[in-house]
């Protein structure tokens, strides 16, 4: 059964009812860590979460619409959800395709400042992904005018509409590879820094999923397939197309959350971008007749090219009331040992 573009659009909606389930728990707890943060969020992390949410859900409403109007407003007539979403420039599609378009500069200015704040507000590096985000906004721009001109059943795969939307996916993709590459290097270069200060019991796969979260690697990945469905013409692009948007919000979501956390780099707040992260390792002590704090700097010092200061501090609790028995079970939770370190962009 060949896959037609009311069907790709009623599926498309469909996901994305469900992946807007899902963006509605990440942004939950996004916004609940901005509230509870002891200092008072930056302004673009409140922005890009709330403007986000506003923009996605917008557009799935929307969605909805298009839907019951294609296929209840007029049952009567033979083929009408082929006959309306074969018409492209009515005001709910215009409205929707715009929609988009926002949803897709404010994630892509949100990743872009995120490599700049990164890198120490370094407008060199930020110089390229910057002008290919201006250029984003013309051609997105472009996009939603010339939608409005489309003839009704015309080819959305034909002609100029079909160019200006390949090329507004390809520039953004083009930056989000660049920003994603930016931030997963300057990373894995902070990874490596504070390496032989932390114990060696991490896997690879620990390593490398918070640097694909903090990328948005998820982001750029999705583009690829947009841009494989819709140079084939198929009509599978309507289904990544609508279900993007809340994926989009999951995705830049959980980055903000992280940063709320103090988890990553980005929180522009601060004088400084900062990275922080916390992890804590069940360990077996001897028993001692009292309990035992420490607290004892291990290291701070520059990075090596001058632009991430380190520190890591060690506190380490032991408690008498642990038997052997629970540590090797695992569920001993009063011996451990807390590591904090911070990374700082100066």
């Amino acid at each position: 059964m060949a896959l037609t573009i009311p069907k790709a659009e009623l599926i498309g909606v469909f996901l994305e009812s469900l992946a807007y389930g899902a963006y509605l728990m990440v942004f939950n707890q996004c916004m609940f860590v901005l509230r509870k943060r002891r200092s008072r969020p930056s302004d673009y992390l409140v922005g890009t979460a709330v403007s986000l949410f506003i923009l996605i859900t917008a557009h799935l409403v929307i969605d909805i619409l298009r839907n019951m109007q294609a296929f209840t407003a007029d049952e009567a007539e033979p083929n009408y959800p082929t006959t309306y979403y074969g018409t492209f420039d009515t005001w709910q599609n215009i409205l929707k395709s715009a929609l988009y378009v926002a949803v897709t500069l404010v994630s892509d200015a949100f990743i872009l400042y995120r490599s700049f704040i990164l890198w120490g507000r370094n407008y060199l590096i930020a110089a390229f992904p910057f002008l290919l985000f201006i250029a984003d906004i013309a051609i997105g721009v472009f996009w939603v005018y010339t939608l409005s001109l489309v003839a009704p059943n015309e080819n959305v795969f034909a002609d100029a509409l079909s160019v200006r939307v390949t090329t507004f996916y390809s520039i953004t993709l083009a930056m989000n590879v660049i920003c994603t590459l930016l931030i997963a290097f300057k990373i894995l270069k902070i990874q490596k820094a504070v390496a032989p200060f932390t114990k060696g019991g991490e896997d690879q796969i620990s390593r490398l999923v918070p640097i694909m979260v903090e990328s948005g690697s998820a982001y750029s990945a999705l583009l690829v397939v947009m841009i494989g469905t819709y140079t084939s013409k198929s009509p599978a692009m309507f289904i990544i197309l609508n279900s993007m948007s809340p994926i989009i919000g999951i995705v830049f979501s959980s980055v903000i959350v992280r940063v709320g956390l103090g988890l990553s780099h980005g929180d522009s707040h601060r004088t400084n971008g900062t990275m922080s992260s916390s992890r804590s390792i069940r360990w077996m002590t001897r028993a001692s007749s009292r309990p035992l704090n420490i607290e004892q700097p291990i290291y701070s010092a520059p990075f090596p090219d001058g632009g991430v200061q380190v520190s890591l501090q060690q506190t380490v609790h032991t408690h008498t009331d642990s038997f052997q028995d629970d540590i090797e079970n695992d569920i001993s939770s009063s011996r451990t040992e807390y590591k904090h370190g911070s990374f700082r962009i100066v």
